[in-house]
């Protein structure tokens, strides 16, 4: 079970990365943002893992990782419903339910005295075949609004 949440974990670092890149390449970011790998083997060498990183600070984080801020917070997904039952309740009732829910509760914090900058807690739910990249895309682009480093879509 560890093991399975630290993988997902990595997968939402690079979701979150490859939506910040594609910002950046559009002009819409200008802040730079650190690869998934490099930050994971800066923090490996560091002693940091999975298991205890709450035991660092932000600060502490940013300032391993040579970084001007960092985003730090939490992804829960859950799955209330198979994409064969939303199928089937859409066939026979015209209701297409939730197949997959995400919760974001992100923060970006200042490394320079760890105060939290931004604060974003989002719930939005996915229908039929959605995935865990495509509920990230949803919230960070509801979250990209409160994030000082983007620019709006012109």
């Amino acid at each position: 079970l560890a093991e399975m949440n630290e993988d997902e974990s990595i997968n939402i670092q690079n979701a979150m990365f490859a939506w910040f890149l594609t910002r950046r390449q559009q002009g819409r970011m200008w802040v730079d943002v650190q690869d998934v790998s490099t930050t994971n083997a800066i923090l490996a060498r560091n002693g940091i893992t999975y298991d205890n990183m709450a035991k660092y600070s932000p600060q502490e984080i940013a300032k391993i990782l040579e970084v001007d801020a960092i985003v730090k917070g939490t992804f829960d997904t859950d799955k209330p419903m198979s994409d064969g039952a939303s199928l089937a309740l859409g066939v026979l009732v015209g209701f297409w339910g939730a197949t997959n829910k995400a919760t974001i509760n992100m923060f970006i914090y200042n490394a320079a005295d760890g105060r939290a900058i931004v604060n974003y807690n989002k719930t939005v739910a996915g229908s039929v075949g959605s995935t865990t990249d495509q509920l990230i895309n949803i919230v960070m682009r509801k979250a990209s609004r409160r994030i000082p480093y983007t620019k709006p879509k012109v």
